[in-house]
């Protein structure tokens, strides 16, 4: 299976990669691991394939004459031409994705990249200690990326050893049941916007269950794998 881990910059993308491609080979899995963001200085792992040897965002605006920004995009048109090997016979290929997510995701290097895998599937991952009292905005966001990209996505919340037990508790009651979320009243503009715009993605994109885990200790990584099991199925059920 090829995961694609996406997420905002800080949201923990590449410690998720690297310790939870280690969880899966401690499991007796044959893991691959590939980094695509040519902006990362240090990712923290030895990738497969590294894009950064091809070029980087650094070099793009030394050889361009762009600012960070412009070199971002000219990056993302570059990774859209490169041919990323696919590892077959390995039994999951982790994509490390570009720290800055909108140019992946709303340009044609995202698409082109992960519809060129078979036996796919992204994890969409959230900040959840910054995300806690917004989660109906995390909802929209990773419901964005499935529609984006046309791939099976998961929401996953990171980083629950930074919450208490109650904490953790009361975010998982809520997760269980949408129907809370959709039901309370907005607090603003932009909350009333995102409800209407996330029940009418959720018309074509039902909800799924959102695991909780941390990226740093390997909390929820058990459950994280029985999600991908389910996706792997054909008869895979994520509600």
């Amino acid at each position: 299976m090829n995961i694609f881990i996406l997420g905002p910059a800080g949201s923990g993308k590449s410690l998720l990669a690297k310790n939870f491609s280690s969880y899966l080979t401690s499991e007796g899995y044959l893991v691959r691991l590939v980094n695509l963001d040519p902006g990362a200085l240090d990712p923290g792992y030895e990738p497969d394939f590294d894009i950064r040897s091809n070029f980087t965002v650094e070099s793009i605006m030394r050889e361009e004459n762009l600012g960070p920004n412009g070199a971002i995009l000219e990056a993302m048109n570059r990774l859209a031409r490169m041919t990323v090997p696919k590892f077959e016979g390995s039994d999951y290929v982790i994509f490390d994705t570009p720290g800055q997510l909108e140019p992946f995701l709303f340009r044609e290097a995202g698409r082109i990249i992960v519809s060129g895998f078979p036996d796919r599937c992204c994890l969409f991952i959230g900040d959840l200690p910054a995300l806690k009292g917004n989660l109906l905005s995390f909802y929209f966001y990773a419901l964005t990326a499935y529609c984006a990209l046309e791939t099976e996505t998961i929401a996953v919340l990171n980083k629950a050893d930074l919450l208490d037990h109650e904490e953790i508790i009361g975010i998982k009651e809520a997760l269980n049941d949408p129907v809370k979320i959709h039901a309370r009243k907005p607090s603003n503009l932009r909350e009333e916007m995102d409800m209407e715009l996330l029940k009418v993605l959720s018309f074509f994109f039902p909800p799924k269950r959102v695991p909780l885990i941390s990226a740093k200790t390997g909390f929820g990584f058990d459950e994280l794998l029985t999600i991908l099991y389910e996706v792997k199925c054909a008869c895979g059920d994520l509600t």
